[in-house]
């Protein structure tokens, strides 16, 4: 019985796994409030210049996120139910920004990212991250 447990843990292991996916890291925002002078940065070792990609910005907020939406990266609906995946206060999001990128040259890339609202402090705010994969 131990055995069929173990092979079956290993076939949803496997399953549960994305190949296409290159790198996705989030970085906590300090006191869940995201500032215009907190920039992020992110360092992505691009091996492949053949494939193409596809770019996502993952952002997780709390319920004191204080709009229910940005220009582009809507948290939540116009009724002010949340988006996302997640449980009563806190919400992931991936919102893709950009496909089929392609990069000329293998070697390190280091993205930036920051918030550009009217607000000095972007409350509500947890964790910003960065997800690429290669494009289907």
């Amino acid at each position: 019985i131990i055995s069929k447990i173990s092979i079956l843990l290993v076939v949803i292991l496997f399953s549960a796994c994305n190949n296409n996916v290159v790198y996705d890291e989030n970085k906590e925002v300090n006191q869940r409030a995201w500032k215009t002078t907190d920039k992020l940065y992110y360092e992505v070792d691009i091996t492949d210049t053949i494939k193409s990609y596809k770019l996502a910005i993952n952002i997780r907020n709390t319920i004191e996120y204080p709009y229910s939406d940005t220009i582009e990266c809507y948290l939540a609906y116009p009724d002010g139910t949340w988006k996302g995946k997640g449980n009563s206060k806190i919400r992931d999001n991936r919102f893709w920004i950009a496909k089929n990128i392609k990069f000329e040259q293998k070697g390190k890339y280091t993205f930036e990212l920051r918030q550009a609202t009217i607000d000095s402090t972007l409350k509500g705010i947890c964790d910003v991250g960065l997800h690429l994969e290669y494009q289907d």
